[in-house]
């Protein structure tokens, strides 16, 4: 038998996670349940205006966070370049679009981000957290992302 049937677990927790372009996290929010992607994209990008005074030059997600209408909100907030690939069949305009080349720019720093979540999940223990509650996830995803970015901080240094 795997596992245990009465091991106290907790499901339903969402991280999104914002870093700089040295791999600084700037910006995280532990969400419960799960929230569509989609409606996070555009508040994520206006706290990040909010706490740096601009917009970001450059803005790369997954599918999920792609929709027509965040593209035109981003452009509306200043962002440059927008690299959202479409969900479902595209058209050969957009096919154009998203051949371009700080489009797969963006989406190879994009790939690299899921490395950096990766890591964050293996070496700073955001896979599964050990304190029970949401405030405990909280708690817990925080430091580890304290401890990830003073790492970071003492390799730029």
């Amino acid at each position: 038998m795997k596992g245990k049937l009465h091991a106290p677990v907790e499901f339903g927790m969402k991280l999104l996670v914002q870093d700089s372009e040295n791999k600084i996290i700037t910006r995280y929010q532990v969400f419960e349940g799960n929230p569509c992607d989609d409606t996070l994209l555009v508040p994520a990008v206006d706290a990040h205006i909010a706490m740096f005074g601009r917009a970001p030059k450059g803005v790369a997600t997954d599918r999920g966070f792609a929709s027509p209408k965040n593209e035109k909100a981003l452009r509306k907030r200043g962002v440059a370049d927008i690299s959202l690939p479409r969900r479902g069949k595209i058209t050969d305009e957009r096919r154009y679009y998203q051949a371009m080349p700080w489009f797969k720019k963006l989406q190879r720093w994009r790939a690299g981000e899921e490395a950096q979540i990766s890591l964050l999940k293996r070496r700073y223990g955001l896979g599964c957290s050990l304190s029970r509650g949401a405030s405990g996830t909280r708690s817990w995803v925080g430091l580890g992302i304290l401890a990830h970015n003073l790492r970071q901080i003492a390799r730029l240094t």
